[in-house]
């Protein structure tokens, strides 16, 4: 990756930065999903959009209200001998923060711009010993390129309903995973909620998502639908 591309990533960086502190009055939590300014906030892999917009659209400060990365990586348990893999991380918003808690953190995604997004961001806001942690890896829709064996714990956040042949997947995903290690899925609910994307038709119920655990050969641990106000999490183990 050259300069050039560092130093725009980097300015593109500190400005979601500064749209985020531009003022010194506490900031409300507001409900993304009702401000159609937002309603991008999960843009879908082929939706029509710019690589700049969907960085802004994970990147948003309104993001953690509803996602609450940290009770999600609390979930994981202590990872200080782990290694996580993040798959789907776009652009890492759960890998850089999983960088703190982790021996290892492979941040996985299918889009090689998210790739080099994720080698510059680290180094604008990482400190060397967490970016020494931090490795990213460039996958196909089909493959994980996890090695076998490789990751204690595989999370995937707003990125399960897109995989297609989800179970084929699931199963091959099974060789990277460590014998007892956890999957954690985090997505969307199916039900009514003023949420326009993902659209209703292309989510997945719970107990799809658990069924197609355990038919892929895992053994579904437990599910929460209630922590989370617009998602679900998934547990199973290998």
């Amino acid at each position: 990756m050259n300069t050039t591309t560092i130093a725009f990533l980097s300015v593109l960086l500190l400005g979601i930065w500064a749209c985020g502190n531009s003022s010194n009055q506490p900031t409300q939590a507001t409900d993304p999903f009702l401000d159609t300014t937002l309603q991008t906030e999960v843009p879908s892999p082929g939706e029509e959009s710019t690589f700049e917009e969907r960085v802004a659209a994970y990147e948003s400060k309104d993001r953690v209200f509803w996602q609450k990365p940290d009770l999600v990586i609390n979930l994981l348990g202590d990872l200080s001998e782990k290694t996580v893999a993040d798959i789907g991380a776009g652009s890492g918003y759960f890998a850089r923060r999983l960088a703190y808690k982790a021996k290892h953190i492979i941040a996985i995604d299918i889009d090689k711009k998210f790739i080099d997004f994720m080698d510059s961001i680290k180094l604008v806001e990482l400190p060397p010993d967490i970016q020494a942690r931090f490795e990213t890896r460039l996958a196909t829709p089909e493959d994980s390129k996890l090695r076998n064996g490789e990751a204690d714990v595989v999370l995937l956040v707003n990125t399960y309903i897109y995989i297609p042949n989800r179970v084929e997947y699931l199963s091959r995903l099974r060789q990277g995973v460590k014998p007892g290690g956890m999957i954690v899925i985090v997505d969307f609910k199916k039900k009514r909620m003023p949420l326009e994307n993902p659209p209703d038709e292309i989510r997945l119920p719970l107990h799809q998502v658990e069924n197609e655990l355990e038919e892929a050969g895992y053994h579904w641990l437990a599910s929460d639908d209630t922590s989370l106000d617009y998602q679900y999490i998934v547990i199973g183990e290998r």
